[in-house]
């Protein structure tokens, strides 16, 4: 995990409301786990953090991702 990414994806957090600590905690979270469903799923890390920004995104506006 790439400090850069890290600080790219703490951005969206922190637009969404979380102090600096918040963000990065979550971010390094959040790409832990997408590296690991990329690995399951055999699929790109880019992907699989897209989707679950996507979530993390809808969730802190208070929707829900529609089912696919």
């Amino acid at each position: 995990m790439m400090e850069d990414e890290i600080l790219k994806v703490a951005a969206i957090f922190q637009n969404l409301g979380a102090d600096e600590r918040q963000a990065r905690t979550m971010s390094s979270q959040l790409i832990k786990r997408a590296e690991q469903l990329s690995a399951e799923r055999n699929t790109s890390k880019v992907e699989e953090l897209q989707k679950l920004l996507e979530v993390a995104v809808l969730g802190a506006k208070g929707e829900t991702k529609p089912l696919e």
